[in-house]
């Protein structure tokens, strides 16, 4: 494999844009140029293995990351053809090419979010890969996708998994879409976080609070309420553990607030 070099690679990922009116020659130039720059062992300093199963092509990070420097420029010029390339490149075994797919796919414009959805449920459904799966939520945060039932079912089944690590991630997403100035609907994650809170422990402490902080952020009160309404609820001694040790986050007026329910039972 040659060694990258810069003006070369930016040269050659440019000369896709031109193949992009017809999906079957864009995946073709796609193609050439990951095998030109893959190899069978990877290189120290080059790049770093995937955990998965799937073939990899051990192709420089640099690469991938420029090809997906020219996906907003794809899903602008050419929204049509976006969702034949997309189909194509998960159809492929390497891992490389799923990983191209979820990236072009969460490009695609708000008008097509639906087949984006589709195929989100269905790629979601149909591998364990974990690999995949994270990028996939890493990726959320950054669409304008969040509002959609079929990412906050993958959400949801990720925090019900017991991979810790993945766990972690979904809350760190959650709290990313919390933070988003247009997202208000607050009761979607307080029934989504409550599972958790009602099976909080240590390995979970630090996510809850996080999310806890971010949702204070957006609205305090609604924030007190709920936890009001949810130790009311439970009577729970693990809920109530956890009330004790966010409670620092809330005002005084609140502190206060859910002190007297917490004493009362």
């Amino acid at each position: 494999m040659p060694a990258v070099e810069l003006t070369s690679l930016n040269n050659r990922v440019q000369s896709l844009l031109l193949f992009c009116s017809d999906p079957h020659d864009y995946i073709q130039q796609l193609e050439e140029l990951l095998q030109l720059y893959s190899s069978k062992k990877a290189k120290l300093g080059e790049y770093i293995p995937f955990k998965t199963l799937l073939p990899q092509l051990n192709v420089p990070q640099l690469v991938i990351e420029k090809i997906y420097e020219t996906f907003p420029t794809i899903a602008k010029r050419y929204p049509k053809n976006i969702l034949p390339i997309v189909d194509a490149l998960w159809e492929k075994e390497s891992i490389e090419y799923k990983i191209l797919a979820i990236h072009l796919l969460l490009n695609l414009p708000l008008s097509k979010k639906e087949e984006a959805n589709q195929r989100l449920l269905v790629w979601t459904t149909s591998t364990d890969e974990n690999i995949l799966h994270q990028i996939i939520l890493e990726q959320v945060s950054n669409t304008e996708l969040v509002d959609s039932p079929t990412l906050r079912n993958f959400i949801e089944g990720i925090l019900a998994d017991e991979e810790h690590e993945l766990r972690s991630l979904a809350f760190a997403t959650l709290v990313d879409i919390i933070n988003k100035k247009d997202f208000w609907d607050l009761p979607w994650v307080f029934e989504l976080i409550s599972p958790a809170i009602k099976n909080a422990n240590l390995h979970s402490y630090k996510d809850l609070s996080m999310v806890t902080s971010a949702l204070i952020e957006k609205s305090e009160i609604e924030t007190a309420s709920y936890y009001f309404e949810l130790f009311q609820e439970t009577r729970s001694e693990r809920v109530g553990k956890f009330i004790r040790k966010i409670l620092p986050l809330f005002n005084k007026e609140n502190q206060d607030h859910l002190q007297r329910v917490l004493q009362i039972y």
